[in-house]
């Protein structure tokens, strides 16, 4: 028998954006997942706990498929950060989803509803509103607010309602859930708390309200 031929192949090396984008993703998951690992051991506090007000809560204490959507949106978000980090500007869900990035990407292997996402802004502020098509199911919000020019921000630290992109933009971040999920119209929300949302919380309020000062 003849050898098999030896057919060469050409190994490059990743672009300085995908090099970029893999460090900026790579970063930003690693405080994801300690913001989770805070809200496992912490969540349940009575520190945390003190300091909800009437429309918050912490993931721990909803059913086991909304923790799985708070926690893929959160994987999302990172995402979308590092898109706007890197082009300036806000990847549509169905780019999103295109790159199979959860939950705008739907699992066929995962139990619980299928949701329609969009994304809505006006200004500054901008929504990736999801809609469930199962009516029983609740909505998803997450409402992005950027930074007005010349105003600096509430806080120059980042945890988990602050968010830094790579320009040193400061974001502010917050996740909602609607009970109602079909009757949520497709506009932008600026106020979540009065239309009947509530804010979820990986920590909670109490935990990231400052940062760790070392003695």
């Amino acid at each position: 028998m003849s050898a098999a031929a030896i057919r060469p192949t050409a190994v490059e090396r990743l672009s300085f954006r995908d090099e970029l984008t893999n460090v900026v993703r790579g970063g930003m998951s690693v405080v994801i997942l300690v913001w989770i690992y805070l809200g496992a051991t912490l969540g349940e506090t009575t520190d945390s706990r003190r300091a909800l007000l009437p429309y918050q809560t912490v993931v721990q204490s909803r059913p086991s498929t909304d923790q799985r959507m708070f926690r893929e949106l959160q994987e999302g978000l990172l995402e979308a950060e590092a898109t706007r980090s890197l082009s300036g500007a806000w990847p549509a869900p169905d780019a999103l989803a295109s790159e199979g990035i959860p939950p705008f990407a739907p699992d066929p292997t995962a139990r619980g509803a299928s949701y329609r996402w969009t994304l809505l802004r006006q200004g500054r502020q901008l929504n990736y509103l999801g809609r469930p098509i199962d009516r029983t199911a609740p909505a998803w919000l997450l409402v992005v607010q950027e930074p007005e020019p010349g105003i600096p921000p509430d806080q120059n630290f980042e945890d988990e309602e602050h968010h830094k992109l790579l320009d040193g933009t400061m974001l502010h971040i917050s996740t909602w859930v609607h009970p109602d999920g079909r009757s949520r119209p497709e506009r932008l929300t600026v106020a979540p708390q009065v239309e009947g949302w509530q804010q979820v919380y990986a920590v909670g309020p109490a935990v990231t309200s400052r940062p760790v000062v070392s003695p």
